[in-house]
């Protein structure tokens, strides 16, 4: 029920600007949480993920296969040696 709290969460910025600037930014997992406690909605971590693995599913693996690249050149580039 909680993932259905995320979703209300993300609809909300529709109507609340503030709302709106906060979730453009980067933001950590715990002020994501704490934003949705404070609109009486709860969710949690695994609410987030299970949210992730819901809009990787509807990417075409050939946008996912890139995504990949980019991390593993980025991983290549930060792991000297």
């Amino acid at each position: 029920m909680s993932l259905q709290d995320l979703d209300a969460l993300l609809q909300r910025r529709n109507d609340e600007p503030e709302l709106a600037q906060r979730l453009a930014e980067p933001l950590s997992l715990e002020t994501l949480i704490v934003l949705g406690r404070e609109r009486g909605l709860v969710i949690t971590e695994e609410d987030v993920f299970l949210a992730q693995q819901r809009e990787e599913s509807s990417v075409p693996s050939s946008e996912l296969q890139r995504r990949m690249a980019d991390d593993s050149r980025r991983l290549r580039h930060f792991i000297q040696g």
